[in-house]
């Protein structure tokens, strides 16, 4: 397996600019305002998108920080428990100011392992490398305070990659971290699955993620015209920090 990093906040450039996934920047639902979504309360109202029965929260962008979702907690009551706190580097928007998922790490809720969100991928070739970009981060519900970690295990088909762990302060926001992980197709459509994995049980932990993007990933000489290289046989990974 081959594994490269674009350039900050960018996917890959030149000729292979087709994105294979539906609705990548989140912008088409069927939500009103901000709400829980997956095989339980809410349903499925991301479009191209598949939430699991975890804990998943959808937010319109510049609202995260100052409107609740309505959930099975919250239910529309506007007590504030389910935004998210905001910082400095997190006042409710993304970089690219796309709507946003926000997906609870804890492995109690529902039995689900943790919040997810996926959709099946056609059009592969079986053998092709694909590059998976997104952009992510962790933070905290406002009913919640204390430390966490989170990290996000993305899959493609049977194969599956791990983000580094982002460790968040109380009431806190880690910044937005662009991430591209490497992935060869086994078959023509292959699911691709974001799962939140964090702790402790309960705070609870949350990643929040949009601006997903998979597309064709260049042979290692391409990679070198590109001026991106080649970075050898890990799953290497280069994170990017923004600041507002």
């Amino acid at each position: 397996m081959i594994a490269a990093t674009a350039a900050p906040g960018a996917a890959w450039a030149g000729p292979l600019v087709t994105n294979l996934v539906t609705n990548g920047t989140l912008a088409a639902t069927t939500f009103t305002t901000n709400n829980q979504f997956g095989t339980g309360f809410g349903g499925q109202g991301v479009t191209g998108w598949t939430g699991n029965g975890g804990y998943n929260l959808f937010f319109f962008n510049g609202t995260a920080t100052t409107i609740s979702a309505n959930s099975q907690y919250d239910n529309g009551a506007g007590t504030g428990s389910e935004m998210l706190w905001g910082t400095s580097l997190f006042t409710g928007s993304s970089p690219g100011n796309y709507n946003m998922v926000a997906l609870d790490g804890d492995q109690s809720i529902n039995g689900a392992g943790g919040g997810a969100i996926g959709q099946t991928i056609n059009g592969l070739a079986a053998g092709t490398n694909y590059a998976v970009t997104f952009e992510w981060g962790a933070g905290q519900l406002q009913s919640r305070s204390g430390p966490t970690t989170d990290y996000l295990k993305v899959s493609l088909g049977g194969e599956t990659l791990d983000t580094n762990q982002l460790s968040n302060p109380s009431k806190g926001f880690t910044g937005w971290y662009t991430e591209t992980l490497i992935f060869s197709a086994t078959a023509a459509s292959e699911f691709l699955q974001f799962v939140s994995i964090g702790g402790p049980n309960g705070l609870p932990p949350i990643a929040v993620l949009t601006d997903i993007q998979m597309v064709a990933a260049p042979e290692p000489a391409s990679l070198a015209l590109l001026g991106i290289g080649l970075v050898g046989v890990a799953a290497v990974r280069r994170r990017r920090a923004l600041s507002t």
